[in-house]
C-alpha cells in the first residue's frame, strides 16, 4: 500500500492545490494512506485538459469500433488487476474482500458492455419528399463531469467512464473523498490501452470545493452524478446556469411486501443480503419491509435472528457479510 496517493491530469500523476486529505481504514480505525486534495484550480486545469482533447478529436473523430476496443480493453485491464484493486478497495471502502471482487468484476463488465455498443449509436433519415434529406447524427457532448459515491466507487466511475469514452468523450472524474485510492487504476487502464492523455483525469476533491467547482464549470457539458438529493439538487441548480444536461441518481427507499403466504425462509435469505449487503450502504438496499400483520412478529425475530448471525471486524479478513448498521424497521399492516 502506497502511503501517498496523486491526482491524475492531462497524463500526468500531480499534487493536489489544497493540499492532502487522510484516507482511513473503516474496518480498523487506522489511517490508510494520504490522498492529494484538488481545489477549484485544480478541476479548472483537468477541465481545460479535457477540454482540449475534445477539441482536437483525438477521441472523438476516432472510428467507434477503434474507440469501443479501447473500452472493452480497459475492462480486461480492471480484471487482469483484480487482485491488487481489491486489496485497495477493501481496505479504504470496508467492504469484505469478496464483495470488493464482485465490484471490479462489474466495473469490468460496464466496460465490455458499453465499449461493444460503441458501433451501435446511429443516426436516422425521414423521407420528407423530393429534393429534400433529413438526418440526424449523434454526437459527443464533449466533457463529460463525474462526481462518484463513496459506497461503489470502482463500479459507478465504470459506469459512466465506459459510456462516456465509448461515445467519444472526454472525463473528469470526481472521486469520493472517503474511497478516493482504487480510482488510479483507471487512470493507468486508460495509458495502457492508448487513450489519449487528457480523455481521463481523475482528481479527489472535497465536494464543496472541488465537487462545486466542477458542476458549475461553464467548460463542462454533461454532468453524471450519484448521491443524496441535497447534492443532487445543488449541482443541477448549478448546471442549469449554463444549460448543461444532468443525469442524477438521488436517494430513495427501497421497499419489500411481505404478504400473509409468503415464504418466510426465503425471504429471510433476502433480508440477508437486501440490508447487509455491503452494510447496507446501497442504493436499492432494502430500507424499508412492509408487512402483513399475521406475520409481522415471526418477521421481526427472523430479521433480529440474520442481524445476529453477522460478524463485524476489518473487512480484508472477513469472508462473510460485515454489518456496520442495526437491524432497519419493519412496519405491520391489518
Amino acid at each position: 500500500m502506497k502511503t501517498y496517493w496523486q491526482n491524475y491530469i492531462y497524463g500526468a500523476w500531480v499534487d493536489g492545490r489544497a493540499g492532502r486529505i487522510d484516507v482511513i481504514d473503516p474496518g480498523t480505525g487506522e489511517k490508510l494512506a494520504e490522498q492529494a486534495l484538488a481545489d477549484a484550480g485544480d478541476i479548472d486545469r483537468a477541465v481545460m485538459a479535457a477540454k482540449r482533447v475534445h477539441l482536437s478529436g483525438a477521441l472523438s473523430d476516432l472510428r467507434p469500433v477503434a474507440r469501443g476496443r479501447m473500452v472493452q480493453a480497459m475492462g480486461r485491464y480492471l480484471l487482469d488487476h483484480i487482485d491488487d484493486i481489491a486489496q485497495v478497495l477493501t481496505r479504504e471502502q470496508g467492504k469484505p474482500l469478496w464483495e470488493a471482487r464482485i465490484e471490479v468484476q462489474g466495473a469490468a463488465r460496464y466496460f465490455e458492455y458499453y465499449g461493444n455498443q460503441a458501433e451501435t449509436v446511429e443516426g436516422r433519415s425521414i423521407p420528407l419528399g423530393k429534393d429534400y434529406f433529413d438526418f440526424t447524427t449523434y454526437e459527443p457532448y464533449g466533457v463529460s463531469a463525474q462526481i462518484i459515491p463513496w459506497n461503489y466507487p470502482v463500479e459507478m466511475t465504470a459506469r459512466s467512464l465506459s459510456a462516456a469514452l465509448a461515445t467519444g468523450n472526454t472525463c473528469v472524474i470526481k472521486t469520493p473523498e472517503l474511497t478516493p485510492l482504487s480510482n488510479a487504476w483507471f487512470a493507468h487502464a486508460a495509458e495502457a490501452v492508448g487513450l489519449p492523455k487528457g480523455a481521463v483525469n481523475i482528481l479527489c476533491g472535497l465536494g464543496a470545493e472541488a465537487g462545486a467547482a466542477l458542476s458549475a464549470h461553464p467548460d463542462v457539458n454533461q454532468i453524471v452524478f450519484t448521491g443524496s438529493v441535497p447534492t443532487g439538487v445543488a449541482i443541477a441548480t448549478a448546471a442549469a446556469q449554463n444549460v448543461v444536461p444532468c443525469i442524477l441518481e438521488l436517494g430513495g427507499k427501497s421497499a419489500a411486501i411481505v404478504h400473509d403466504d409468503a415464504d418466510l425462509d426465503a425471504f429471510e435469505n433476502d433480508v440477508r443480503w437486501g440490508i447487509y449487503f455491503n452494510a447496507g450502504q446501497v442504493c436499492s438496499a432494502m430500507s424499508r419491509v412492509i408487512a402483513h400483520d399475521s406475520v409481522h412478529d415471526a418477521l421481526v425475530d427472523r430479521m433480529v435472528g440474520v442481524a445476529q448471525s453477522l460478524t463485524d471486524g476489518p473487512s480484508i479478513a472477513q469472508d462473510v457479510l460485515g454489518v456496520r448498521a442495526g437491524c432497519r424497521c419493519v412496519y405491520a399492516i391489518p
